[in-house]
């Protein structure tokens, strides 16, 4: 399968922008080979359209919540670099360049590929310069592995979690890692960590996955946090969908006492779009050590889930 990559640098002080060279490079083969290669800075990863006739200068038509995307990079820039708090200039160079890029590389892909892609844009200082790099890869869209998930509550919420930076690629590896072993240990799989802060006493609210954002349905109302989580894209088309069915939405992180009363769970990612959670998995002390303890989540017999995923994908059609 082919994976392409364009980048150019020096995009703040280049009198104009070259023309971007689309080299092939199977050796990133994955979004995450790519990032990891590259100097950190802020990205986004989205769902690139393969069923579009013509290819328009505006991307919106071909990378899934295209504008969702550019202003998450540019918000997620403001955090990490006070210089362009107040420079629109300088943002907006950045948001040109990677027009011009990621357009570059979607004609290439679409004249030779006969899948949707998953294309990452990363934004990222030079060194020993005030100025900064655009690069842009694309690769197949990987393909859900399950239909359901087990999560394991583990880890305390991030530090700018509003920011999609690669630092934290680095930086959730030890819980990557804690995850493999207890995997390895008791001999099933599970498919996500689940990040959480302190409530009162010892129960803790559930905020979001390492890569997923994370949904409870209870009381037939859709219970997600609204702060200390990176608001993913297909967050955003879930909260959109509920909006048009009238589902209710609050925006509160779901709390670990009420798993009983949960009706269904799922967690949610570019990839995996929305994806059932069947059992939790959580840490509890039991006399001087920690145990792990599990609760099965029902299927969703409200039907409110399946209503959010139909709806996705009749407004959605890349999804079809």
């Amino acid at each position: 399968m082919t994976v392409l990559i364009a980048e150019v640098l020096n995009v703040l002080t280049a009198s104009s922008l070259p023309v971007p060279s689309v080299l092939t490079c199977d050796a990133f083969s994955s979004a995450k080979k790519f990032l990891q290669s590259r100097p950190a800075g802020v990205y986004t990863c989205v769902r690139a359209r393969l069923k579009v006739l013509n290819l328009e200068p505006v991307l919106s038509r071909v990378l899934v919540e295209w504008p969702f995307h550019v202003q998450r990079l540019t918000a997620g820039l403001v955090i990490m670099d006070i210089k362009f708090k107040h420079d629109k200039l300088k943002l907006k160079r950045l948001q040109m360049a990677t027009e011009v890029v990621a357009t570059s590389v979607m004609i290439q892909w679409q004249a030779s590929e006969t899948v949707d892609g998953m294309l990452s844009v990363l934004w990222y200082p030079l060194e020993e310069s005030d100025d900064y790099g655009v690069a842009v890869h694309i690769c197949a869209m990987p393909q859900p592995k399950c239909l359901a998930s087990t999560v394991l509550v583990y880890g305390e919420g991030r530090e700018n979690a509003r920011c999609k930076h690669t630092q934290w690629i680095e930086d959730r590896v030890p819980l990557e890692t804690h995850m493999a072993h207890l995997m390895e240990t008791r001999g099933e799989p599970i498919h996500e960590v689940l990040l959480s802060k302190a409530a009162q006493g010892e129960d803790r609210y559930l905020l979001e996955g390492l890569v997923t954002n994370f949904f409870v349905v209870m009381d037939g109302q859709l219970y997600t946090a609204g702060q200390d989580v990176l608001q993913g894209s297909t967050r955003e088309l879930v909260l959109k969908a509920c909006r048009d069915l009238f589902i209710p939405v609050i925006l509160e992180a779901p709390r670990l006492s009420d798993r009983e009363m949960w009706q269904a769970a799922f967690v949610t990612s570019a990839v995996r779009v929305v994806i059932d959670v069947t059992r939790l998995l959580y840490e509890e002390k039991d006399s001087e050590h920690l145990v792990v303890r599990e609760t099965l989540i029902p299927c969703d017999k409200t039907g409110l889930v399946q209503r959010i995923r139909d709806q996705i994908s009749m407004q959605r059609m890349y999804l079809q």
